[in-house]
């Protein structure tokens, strides 16, 4: 055996032993039932996918040369882990698909969470001053050190300003909720695809090494 062809192949076993660290601590503590949690580590697994896609090259380079037979024997197990790998893959896509719908209703209230209150807050100041009398409108002036300005004039202005920044919010709503909605499409289909590939990867390693299986 070339100190090459070794290399490769102990390489390739380090970065499997790599993988099986990253899919357990991926996976503890298991949250199954949440789907945030579904979503990024099915993610993190496409993310780090090409990590063990270069662990099986390696470990299977140079096919049956200078193999012992324990070694025979781990990549026959390999070969099927691989075939089951791209089953996982293949399965992550429906994760994409079915959680998206329920983290963006989440994510959207949220932000009502955050906005609604302000926003309830400053129709409520639009009220009150709708329904102020002059003499209301007087003291607050007068409280304000506000002059050369009639009470009239005073209160148009306050209206204004609060079904500005009532306007403001609504529009920060909006902008938040559109870009976590496009966030979360774009993580959905680039992680869909990610994972459809790793799967097809997978399931041609398995196809090329009938070699071990025999």
């Amino acid at each position: 055996m070339t100190p090459v062809l070794l290399l490769f192949r102990i390489v390739g076993y380090g970065l499997l032993l790599l993988t099986l660290f990253d899919v357990i601590s991926a996976l503890i503590p298991p949250q199954f039932g949440n789907p945030g949690w579904q979503f990024q580590t099915a993610g993190g697994f496409v993310e780090r996918s090409a990590v063990p896609l270069i662990g099986f090259i390696l470990a299977f380079y140079g096919n049956q040369e200078a193999r012992k037979k324990r070694e025979l024997l781990l990549l026959k197990f390999l070969s099927w882990i691989a075939l089951l790998s791209g089953i996982f893959y293949f399965m992550l896509v429906v994760i994409f698909f079915i959680t998206p719908p329920t983290l963006n209703d989440r994510s959207q209230a949220q932000v009502s969470a955050q906005f609604d209150p302000r926003i309830a807050q400053l129709a409520q100041v639009q009220k009150q001053v709708e329904k102020a009398q002059p003499s209301d409108i007087e003291a607050l002036m007068k409280s304000k050190r506000v002059v050369n300005m009639t009470p009239q004039a005073f209160k148009t202005k306050l209206l204004e300003e609060a079904a500005t920044a009532e306007k403001s919010l609504k529009d920060q709503a909006s902008i938040t909720n559109g870009g976590q909605r496009l966030a979360l499409i774009k993580n959905a289909i680039k992680w869909a695809l990610g994972a459809l590939v790793t799967g097809v990867l997978f399931i041609r390693i398995w196809a090329a090494t009938a070699w071990a299986r025999q």
